[in-house]
Order: C-alpha cells, then structure tokens, then sequence
C-alpha cells in the first residue's frame, strides 16, 4: 500500500498539472480565437479608412483641378473685365455730362416759362437731374 500511496502521491500533483495545462491552453486558444477575430475586423477597417481615403484624395483632387479652371478662366476674362470696368466708367462720365447738360436746359427753360417767352405759354417743372 505504501508502494500505491507513493504512487497516487506522485500521479495526483501530475494529473493536477495535467488539469491545470489542458485549462491553460484552452484558454490560451481562446485569447488567440478573440485575437484573430479582432484581427479580421480590423482589416476591414483599414480597408474602409483606406477606401474612404482614396476617395478624399480622389475628391480633393476634382476640387484642385475645378479651382485651377476658375482660375484659368478668371485669367482669360480679365482683360475683358478691366475693358469692362474702363467702359462703364467712361459711359458713367458721359451720363454724368448728359445730365449735367439736361439739368442745364432745364433751368433755362424754367426760366423761359417763367418769362412767359415759351411759344404755347406752358408751364412745366424741369428738373430732377441734381444728383449729377
């Protein structure tokens, strides 16, 4: 009995390891299961982020090539601008003359009605033209 006591004394710390590794191990390869899964996972991530960043690229580059027409065509038509610009400001002159010299005539011909030196005798208010 001593030779069997001996024996389950020696068996029994084994079997406890055994236990003790089997646990160990199957724990392991569930840490390892939960790994890979969230390995998977995050790869379809980075595909996404990557996905959405070629698209950001692809966008920002639409974006640079619309702002570089805009600023093509704004280089194209500036002369056509300035010609503008230089245009309306001699027709702005002119019209400034124009009233100037219809204001003129109205004062002379308020004048002339006031004198009664009108041919029909009419009345009339002139005017209106003070701004220029």
């Amino acid at each position: 009995m001593s030779k069997h006591l001996q024996l389950v004394s020696t068996i029994v710390p084994l079997l406890i390891v055994a236990v003790g590794l089997v646990g160990w191990v199957l724990t392991l390869r569930a840490d390892i299961t939960s790994a890979q899964s969230e390995i998977v996972e995050m790869r379809r991530e980075i595909q996404l982020v990557s996905q959405e960043s070629r698209q950001a690229q692809i966008d920002s580059t639409k974006f640079t090539n619309q702002i570089d027409g805009l600023i093509e065509e704004v280089g194209a038509n500036s002369p056509a601008i300035e010609k503008l610009k230089t245009d309306l400001a001699i027709a702005n002159d002119q019209m400034k003359t124009i009233m100037s010299d219809h204001a003129g005539f109205g004062i002379a011909l308020k004048d002339l009605g006031e004198s009664a030196l009108l041919p029909s005798g009419e009345r009339r208010d002139y005017g209106g033209y003070g701004g220029y």
